[in-house]
């Protein structure tokens, strides 16, 4: 049937394309891709017609490409549309009944994708009585089948004599959490990719977590009941016609030049590093050093890739409170997701390590296995606020090791091998055991985390719920203020453009030490190794390891962010060292002995109590050796030999204690002990 604009789309053709088509001509490609703006430019009237039918439109330019000559038609391209008008792009969640058929472009992060299947596009029928041939286009789920012969007329049996197959894959898309407002949880859709689309080049764009941009047609299946029968309802899918994957993060954000003169002029401004920290949830007081942290996490330091040394060292921050119920822990994390371009609020209770990490599922449709990547792949170059990670599975956490160091997630099951990157920072909350945190006692005793994935936050920090009259003063004011008027407390720094900042100095500056930075983080450094350092390695504490170093000069990467400014200062290095002794202060001190212990956060064992571990090993291994092969001590002999040494019962019974899990001795009849070996 001859279409109004056959004559336009002819033009078009010669016009605009005949360059293009010349050289695809030359490389055999499968497809033409057409800039929905140059449409537009040529005949508005055209780009309306495309935009309302689709389809025909497509099929109108694939034939007088066709027409140009017969090395065109075997080619047989197909159309692809991008960059359609702002008009045609819509959220997912806004995607309705009145837009089946339609043109439109949509943006978001792929959840899961379906390995690519061959689909049957057009069938042969041959009729078991007349023998005639009958071609069925195939467009639906299950085979359409002809229901009477064209040529005999008959209701006869068809048999199948011929296939042709087009490679297709089903991804299934989500809403960019920049997209959506307050608490509102992600929507879905399926898309369709069909020939090259799927092509091996397109492999990088196609993996969970990315972000793609895509214009299709929408289109609608009804529901199939298990008895074969279709339901009113229909599913919601857009067949693609174009992809173009995304850069993601904060890097995405497009900023205006007004907007760039107002972050420079702001940059210069002395109190830039109170104002942002007057932006981090102002309804909550107090907790500076903790703002001023998070404030360095949102601009983060300087990723490092060696290429020849095959290695490198992440830029982004992680930071963990740890702290007594009611201390506005979730209240900080809740708001600090709200403002953080492509940010994700999770709580521990409600996630697994598959939800926060990536976990392989079964396809009902193609009954294959497919990877469905989690929070952490999906928030890659943003923000991952994780409540009560002390409250997820045991085994669930042994899957955040490598996100958190090597920014990574790795999984091989059901014949899947894939990697997917994980350039996420991580603000995590933690509850103590008991309810209320006891500096005496380590901090990895008193939450249900193993040390290893504690020591991997760069900054750990212990919020105390303790009375203090000036001070419960001002928290009271400030939560009855908040309530009498709710824009009572308001950011310094407007939400929008606090985002767009950190947007501008993440794309733009990469910060690099200066000789006096370095100088003074090398002292910091050494100082107090120097300090404790002895020959006799079991004696002392060791204050400080290489991975708090490298927190330190993430810090200072990232406090020179903040004025984007291109080299890290004597003021950013202290700045970052100022942080770090706050949280070593509190979490790292020997209560017993008053000294920096590091170990306190790697093992959860004190250099001190460790001291008395091996010092009890060494009572019990001194009275045996005085005893014939075979014998055994008592544990009041013990006790006695201990108390020679300052050693008190109880710190004895748990030195035992320890020996016992270690395997190093064992209880033969009660009260008594032996070594093992």
């Amino acid at each position: 049937m001859k279409s109004d604009f056959d004559d336009q789309v002819s033009a078009f053709i010669n016009k605009r394309l005949l360059t293009q088509l010349k050289a695809i001509l030359a490389t055999s490609k499968a497809s033409i891709v057409i800039d929905f703006k140059d449409i537009d430019e040529f005949s508005p009237e055209l780009g309306d017609f495309i935009i309302k039918t689709p389809l025909d439109a497509m099929d109108t330019i694939k034939y007088f490409i066709n027409e140009l000559g017969p090395a065109y038609k075997e080619l047989n391209l197909e159309v692809r549309l991008k960059n359609l008008p702002k008009t045609r792009h819509i959220k997912i969640r806004e995607i309705r009944s009145k837009h089946i058929g339609k043109l439109v472009q949509v943006t978001g992060l792929i959840k899961l994708a379906v390995s690519v299947k061959p689909t049957a596009s057009k069938i042969s029928f041959e009729c078991q009585s007349c023998g005639h041939a009958i071609d069925i286009v195939q467009t639906e789920r299950v085979i359409k089948q002809p229901v009477i012969c064209t040529n005999c007329g008959k209701k006869g049996r068809f048999k199948i004599i011929s296939k042709e197959f087009i490679d297709t894959q089903r991804i299934n898309l989500e809403e960019s959490p920049e997209d959506l407002e307050g608490g509102e949880q992600p929507e879905h859709v399926n898309i369709i990719l069909k020939g090259d689309l799927v092509d091996p080049k397109f492999e990088r764009s196609i993996i969970p977590g990315n972000k793609v941009t895509i214009s299709g047609i929408i289109n609608e299946e009804p529901v199939v009941y298990p008895s074969g029968k279709k339901a009113r309802i229909s599913e919601i899918s857009i067949d693609a016609s174009y992809l173009e994957a995304v850069e993601q993060g904060f890097e995405e954000m497009i900023i205006t030049k007004e907007e760039e003169l107002a972050i420079k002029e702001m940059a210069k401004d002395k109190l830039i590093y109170t104002k942002f920290r007057e932006s981090m949830a102002p309804n909550i007081y107090g907790y500076d050093y903790i703002k001023d942290s998070i404030v360095l996490q949102l601009f983060g330091g300087v990723r490092k890739v060696s290429a020849e040394a095959n290695s490198t060292k992440r830029g982004d921050v992680h930071i963990l409170l740890v702290g007594d119920p009611g201390v506005a822990k979730s209240d900080m994390l809740k708001y600090v997701s709200g403002i953080a371009p492509k940010a994700r609020y999770v709580t521990g209770m409600g996630s697994s390590g598959a939800g926060l990490t990536a976990t392989i599922i079964k396809d009902d449709a193609s009954k294959s296995y497919i990877l469905e990547a989690g929070a952490m792949p999906l928030t890659n170059l943003g923000l991952l606020c994780i409540d009560e990670i002390d409250k997820m599975n045991k085994d669930d956490r042994v899957a955040l090791h490598e996100g958190l160091e090597q920014q990574t997630i790795s999984i091989s099951k059901a014949n899947i091998h894939s990697t997917l990157s994980a350039q996420t920072s991580v603000l995590a909350a933690a509850n103590p055991k008991l309810s209320r945190f006891n500096m005496f006692e380590p901090v990895a005793t008193q939450i249900d985390l193993p040390p290893t994935l504690i020591n991997r936050f760069d900054l750990i920090f212990i919020l105390k719920d303790r009375p203090n009259p000036e001070i419960d003063k001002m928290i009271a004011s400030r939560i009855l203020e908040s309530n009498k008027d709710i824009n009572k407390n308001k950011p310094a720094i407007e939400t929008k453009l606090l985002k767009k900042y950190v947007a501008y100095a993440k794309q733009n500056c990469k910060p690099i030490l200066s000789s006096d930075a370095i100088s003074v983080i090398n002292d910091f450094y050494l100082k107090l190794r120097q300090q404790h350092s002895t020959e006799n390695e079991e004696l002392k504490p060791i204050p400080i390891s290489p991975r708090q170093l490298n927190a330190v000069i993430r810090l200072a990467e990232a406090s020179a962010k903040v004025r984007l400014s291109e080299y890290v200062t004597v003021e950013d290095a202290k700045r970052a060292i100022d942080l770090t002794m706050a949280y070593l202060g509190e979490v790292g001190v020997d209560k017993s002995t008053g000294e920096l212990d590091i170990d306190r956060v790697i093992s959860g064992i004190p250099s001190s109590k460790r001291n008395v571990i091996l010092r009890v090993k060494s009572i019990i291994t001194s009275e045996l050796n005085a005893m014939p092969s075979g014998g055994m001590i008592s544990i009041n002999k013990i006790y006695e030999d201990a108390l020679n040494e300052n050693i008190t019962e109880d710190s004895v019974n748990q030195a035992i204690d320890t020996l016992k899990r270690e395997g190093d001795i064992f209880e033969p009849r009660q009260g008594f002990l032996k070594l093992v070996g």
